[in-house]
């Protein structure tokens, strides 16, 4: 549930509760207002009959009438009901019209109950009416707090719709203000969704608010903590890699001019010896065979290594023949599985040298753990000059393996390679779908 809502729903629980408590003190207060009303217009008619009507009989009375206290003339008072019944008990006047339903705005009969349910129940006073020493009838006075409850509810209904209109007032100003409170809150999500996803240079803007800009301020001081760590660690790691680079260059000239030239001059003496032992020296053939056997696969053995630590030809005749022999020498260890290399475009003679044996590298370990892992029967290795930028892409349809639970060194050492130049690096790849690399370097570095 959002804050916006939750907000809303608070608020709206305590303006409900509120107008409950409203509502039940102004039932209560209305109850007793009603019953003080209607007792004080039932004691003031209870005193008018008393001293002007049964006291004077003969000013009141007519001879051969329907209607002998003419109580027509009182139906505009409307808390109480004053009624004459004959001796047989036969309605003969009243002061509300007889057979027809008097009150038109009469409130429902619900909210008549609740006022009655804590009330004492209505007591009718009677007089009975003597006129020249004959009695004629009874007169009844009756409580009659309907007009009041009508009153009530009217004053009541008005009031709900105004409560009405102040809750969606007050809760369309409430949405609106929080909505506008919480804005900032978007600039920050979307911030720290480019953080996330690699850009440094986001920053959260300046906030109008106290609160949020101290939250901005600390953010933007520690994203840049954060980028200036990165960046250290960024060219600590190429610090690391030229050397290991280097290292590897120096290895590979020691291997080449030194340990290979050496096994080349024993590989040249043995055959020598060889030839000798066939004509001369027989009891040394099977020696001299044996050395230049051993010669020959130790030869093998460090043109392996040099091909890994440092191909001459890279150095020698670019990029592009570096990957093609690096396919040729890959295809003919894995058989099983076709390699096909494609460069669209023409890559620069002068590339920087750090950019060079980054695409190298990255070729090199992609087709290594496809060795290792892939169990693939196709690699497709992709080079496109886009502008300024080059775009490699090595694909395999092997097994796969989920990206998130795969932290090898080869693909954390890719990665360092790529973004320390600048570049991004993506690794697609789940069960049984194969893998996708995707790599992206500037050019001017």
């Amino acid at each position: 549930m959002s804050l916006k809502l939750r907000l809303n729903l608070i608020i709206t629980l305590l303006l409900a509760l509120v107008f409950v408590t409203g509502v039940v003190l102004n039932i209560i207060n209305a109850r007793q207002n009603v019953r003080a009303e209607v007792e004080s217009t039932e004691k003031l008619a209870l005193y008018l009959f008393d001293t002007g009507i049964l006291q004077n009989p003969s000013v009141v009375f007519s001879k051969n009438t329907s209607n002998p206290l003419h109580l027509q003339s009182l139906k505009h008072m409307r808390h109480v009901r004053i009624d004459f019944f004959d001796m047989e008990g036969k309605l003969v006047d009243s002061n509300r019209l007889l057979g027809k339903q008097e009150q038109q705005n009469s409130p429902p009969n619900w909210f008549k109950k609740v006022m009655d349910a804590f009330s004492p129940q209505w007591q009718s006073q009677r007089r009975e009416i003597h006129f020249q020493d004959k009695l004629l009838g009874e007169l009844v006075i009756t409580p009659e707090p309907t007009y009041e409850y009508a009153e009530i509810w009217k004053q009541m209904t008005d009031l709900l719709l105004l409560l009405a209109l102040f809750f969606v007032a007050i809760n369309m100003v409430i949405y609106w203000a929080v909505a506008k409170a919480l804005e900032p809150t978007w600039s920050i999500l979307q911030t720290l969704n480019h953080v996330e996803s690699g850009n440094m240079q986001a920053r959260l803007p300046a906030f109008k608010l106290p609160e949020l800009a101290r939250i901005g301020d600390k953010f933007n001081h520690m994203v840049e903590t954060l980028e200036q760590s990165i960046h250290r660690n960024h060219q600590l790691s190429q610090q690391l890699i030229s050397l290991q680079e280097t290292e590897r260059k120096n290895l590979a000239r020691d291997l080449h001019d030194e340990f290979g030239q050496c096994l080349t001059a024993i590989h040249a003496d043995a055959t020598v010896v060889l030839q000798l032992a066939k004509t001369k020296y027989p009891e040394l053939k099977e020696s001299a065979t044996a050395i230049a056997q051993l010669s020959k696969h130790l030869m093998e053995m460090v043109s392996g290594l040099l091909q890994r630590l440092r191909p001459g030809s890279l150095d020698e005749l670019g990029l592009a023949v570096a990957l093609q022999e690096l396919v040729l020498v890959w295809q003919s260890r894995n058989e099983n599985c076709k390699c096909k290399l494609s460069i669209e475009g023409e890559l620069p003679d002068k590339m920087n040298e750090q950019l060079r044996v980054t695409v190298y590298r990255l070729v090199q370990e992609c087709l290594t753990n496809v060795t290792r892992h892939a169990e693939a029967t196709n690699v497709n290795i992709n080079l496109v000059l886009d502008n300024n930028q080059l775009n490699i892409s090595v694909s395999d349809n092997g097994i796969g393996f989920e990206a998130h639970d795969f932290a090898g060194f080869g693909l954390l050492g890719m990665r360092e390679r790529v973004e320390g130049l600048g570049g991004t690096l993506a690794i697609n790849s789940s069960l049984a779908t194969g893998t996708d690399v995707v790599a992206r370097l500037p050019l001017s570095i």
